[in-house]
């Protein structure tokens, strides 16, 4: 019975070792690495030999980009054509304004056989927040919303829920019906913004904005909670309701 006992915990323990190698081995087939502006920034400096590609539509491609990138909207039908005629065994950096669709653009190139991938966490926002350079054009459009239109808004409200968007952000377009109801709920009691951050970008770098959504509540001029991603209407509703406690 003891030697029963032993057998099965070798059995036990020969198991685990060889699931944690297979789920080891599992992550370093994963060509795609999730990189910070500072380490996208490092990797891109120490890697002559790559292909740096701006997944933006060409009107945002327009406003500012990294510099040497290659522009292919993600949005458009021939896409993965486009993709497909990039050499697949150099590493690739891509980028996106704030994240979601440069993931997005990550997997459907794993897919394509890409041998290494590196994505920028928080877009080209968060490379701007750090202040690497970003090579303007003739394309690029002032602010139409300002840190004086922002603090002009702070003062003349006391309890502010804002949600920082953008009109090609999809979690930002799901969450919208939602806080429209929550508007109209709370009308007068909590006022509902919506600060578009490609008419908002330098306030939107003064105030670290990035991966967006990105809701926040104000109470009295100073910012109470920040949240990233998509929230549910219980969840929108909740910090609001914490704002009136």
């Amino acid at each position: 019975m003891k030697f029963f006992l032993l057998l099965l915990s070798g059995i036990y323990a020969f198991s685990l070792a060889s699931c944690a190698q297979q789920d080891s081995a599992k992550d370093k087939s994963n060509p795609v690495n999730h990189l910070s502006a500072p380490e996208f920034n490092q990797m891109m400096e120490k890697t002559s030999d790559k292909q740096i590609i701006d997944v933006r539509t060409s009107e945002e491609f327009g406003s500012g980009y990294i510099e040497d990138a290659q522009n292919i909207d993600i949005y458009l039908s021939d896409f993965q054509a486009q993709i497909n005629q990039l050499d697949k065994n150099k590493p690739v950096f891509v980028y996106c304004k704030g994240g979601g669709r440069s993931d997005d653009a990550a997997d459907l190139m794993k897919k394509a056989g890409f041998q290494t991938i590196y994505a920028l966490d928080g877009g080209i926002m968060a490379w701007a927040n750090k202040n690497y350079p970003v090579v303007d054009t003739e394309l690029t459009t002032a602010d139409t919303f300002t840190r004086f239109d922002y603090d002009k808004l702070l003062s003349e409200n006391s309890l502010l829920l804002i949600d920082y968007y953008a009109p090609w952000c999809g979690p930002c377009k799901k969450m919208e019906p939602a806080l429209a109801k929550l508007a109209t709920e709370f009308q007068g009691r909590v006022n509902i913004v919506r600060i578009d951050v490609d008419e908002a970008k330098a306030l939107s770098k003064e105030l670290n904005i990035e991966n967006i959504p990105v809701i926040t509540t104000i109470k009295n001029g100073k910012e109470v909670m920040r949240v990233n991603g998509l929230q549910t209407e219980e969840q929108l509703r909740a910090m609001i309701n914490s704002l009136l406690d």
